[in-house]
């Protein structure tokens, strides 16, 4: 999430802030698949925009160092598999409105614009900072048509209730949250999620959540994360319980980390390591990948 304005150094390379800079992490870890010999997710234009704050990767690398670093093809794979949903639902829904939350540097509008029918709106949002980011980083925008497509970006913080009022409600309609449900509190994703039912007729929520465990072990086990700042706050540990404090909402898919399609394509140790902590308790559910029907 960022913060505060960012500068321009005198070559036109773009300076971060701190908060701006925890958007590296799903970034540099496209970056990083799309200069290896066997890219799982090949993100040319995720691989653009890293090289222009390429003078910051040094930095990236340094700061995710620990158990995080290795853990940086899981967020690949994890957008993946973020993808592979959309392009399900668009591929049943050539009129449908798609709105990622908290899309920070993600290019997923872009991955997916092939994808997309000929009815199909799409909305990023985040927060001021963060769109005006994009822009300076020139992240390309989808390419419009004819024929009824359009992309839009939304600067608002998702907890504020303002920014939904404008978004188009009659196509079923696709919600995204990737990496954002574990920084809000409890009520603040919980009353999200009541917002959204409320506000789109019939569609589906796609997000990603951790355990308990797995927040108290990011959260105060030094070197896991790197040297990032960053606090998790709300835990899910039985995301179907959430179906009975947000009326509508029913569970479809939810897949632990360590059955995430594409596992068997890492290398052996990363592999090896996923086997051994699917069977330990504390890391077992360490955070799953949820798919909601509504």
């Amino acid at each position: 999430m960022a913060g505060s304005t960012q500068e321009s150094d005198r070559r036109g390379q773009i300076k971060l802030t701190s908060t701006q800079e925890t958007l590296l992490i799903t970034l540099y870890s496209r970056w990083q698949d799309f200069y290896s010999p066997r890219p799982l997710l090949g993100d040319r234009w995720s691989a653009e925009a890293m090289e222009r704050v390429l003078e910051q990767t040094t930095e990236a690398r340094s700061r995710t160092r620990g158990g995080m670093v290795s853990g940086l093809p899981l967020l690949v794979l994890r957008a993946r598999l973020f993808d592979e949903w959309t392009a399900e639902f668009l591929a049943e829904n050539e009129r449908a409105t798609v709105v990622h939350l908290a899309c920070g540097l993600d290019t997923r509008a872009l991955r997916l614009r092939d994808r997309c029918g000929p009815g199909v709106t799409w909305i990023d949002v985040d927060f001021p900072d963060v769109i005006e980011l994009r822009r300076r980083m020139e992240i390309p925008e989808p390419r419009r048509a004819a024929d009824g497509y359009s992309y839009d970006m939304v600067a608002s913080s998702v907890v504020d209730a303002g920014w939904l009022d404008s978004l188009p409600a009659g196509k079923p309609t696709l919600v995204i949250f990737e990496g954002l449900t574990m920084y809000l509190s409890p009520d603040e994703g919980r009353g999200l999620i009541r917002r959204l039912l409320g506000r789109f007729g019939t569609g589906q929520l796609v997000f990603d959540s951790v355990s308990t465990a797995s927040r108290f072990v990011l959260n105060t086990v030094p070197g896991v994360k790197g040297l990032w700042t960053f606090k998790f706050d709300w835990a899910i540990d039985d995301p179907g319980a959430l179906c009975a404090s947000c009326p509508g909402l029913v569970l479809a898919t939810s897949l632990r980390l360590w059955d995430m399609p594409g596992l068997e394509r890492l290398p052996w140790p990363m592999r090896l390591a996923a086997f051994v902590a699917s069977w330990i308790p504390i890391l077992r559910d360490v955070s799953r990948m949820n798919r909601f029907n509504f």
